[in-house]
């Protein structure tokens, strides 16, 4: 019969490897977690123009924008924003097409996968 402080060597190894390969998994897949979190917090700021609750956009939405962009080097990075984005302006439960599409240009931040509408296809995003 084994004992239960014979296996407590074995049991921490097998933890500690456990927490390993959870760090590793937590590093591959926290940056994208947490870029998306950082655009939506960005992207906050234009939600109530977007939206239609406010007539006029703040600058720092603009910036936001800007901070979004640098965000986004490559297509996966940018459909991954822009999915984000999108489904906090669903959220938010009204997005009208025309404020959402004309903000960057507004904002003097060339964007490109800035959603527009609730059926904007961030899958697409070159």
């Amino acid at each position: 019969m084994t004992t239960p402080t014979r296996c407590l060597p074995a049991l921490a190894a097998v933890a500690a490897l456990l927490l390993l390969a959870g760090r590793w998994q937590e590093a591959e897949a926290g940056p994208e977690n947490n870029d998306c979190a950082v655009a939506q917090t960005a992207f906050s700021d234009c939600i109530a123009y977007v939206s239609g609750f406010e007539d006029k956009f703040s600058p720092s939405c603009c910036r936001g924008l800007a901070d979004i962009k640098d965000l986004a080097p490559t297509a996966d990075r940018r459909r991954a924003l822009c999915a984000c984005i999108h489904s906090e302006m669903v959220a938010a439960g009204k997005v009208i097409p025309d404020r959402a599409s004309t903000l960057p240009a507004k904002c003097g931040v060339r964007i490109t996968f800035l959603p527009t509408s609730y059926y904007f296809k961030c899958s697409q995003i070159p």
